[in-house]
């Protein structure tokens, strides 16, 4: 009977220390470099799915997060500029596919307004998640 309690625990101890490079994940991230086309602009990830994002950046990406696959709400901040005084902020739906690293930035519509749409800049596959977890390029 001990034996089988201390095989429980130590199943439910390894559970609890799954992190979240243990199952299929997609990363949103920023970058930090800036755009050449004058209506894209780089952006602070606020929050995904109303939980505040807290990372460091690594290489060219200025902020990012590692989530499940699956639908989630993004809120992402625009920092002021020139001739602005204030940030402003967004909230959009991205549903992510696993292995899937989405950027994000902000589009203006104008540069002299502050209105803008979130977007998502482009996708890359994340190779090292799909040779760890044997899923094809592209799969959904």
């Amino acid at each position: 009977m001990k034996s089988f309690a201390i095989a429980v625990f130590a199943l439910a101890a390894t559970a609890a220390f799954a992190g979240p490079y243990d199952q299929p994940y997609a990363i949103i991230a920023t970058e930090k470099s800036p755009s050449a086309d004058p209506h894209l602009r780089a952006v602070i990830l606020n929050r995904i799915d109303d939980e505040t994002v807290i990372s460091g950046g690594y290489g060219i990406y200025a902020n990012y997060t590692t989530v499940a696959p699956g639908p989630h709400k993004v809120t992402i901040d625009l920092p002021r500029r020139k001739g602005f005084h204030t940030a402003t902020q967004n909230t959009f739906d991205l549903e992510t596919r696993p292995c899937v690293r989405y950027i994000v930035a902000a589009e203006l519509k104008t540069v002299t307004t502050q209105e803008w749409t979130p977007i998502v800049r482009r996708e890359e596959r994340i190779g090292e998640c799909e040779a760890k977890f044997k899923i094809a390029a592209g799969a959904k």
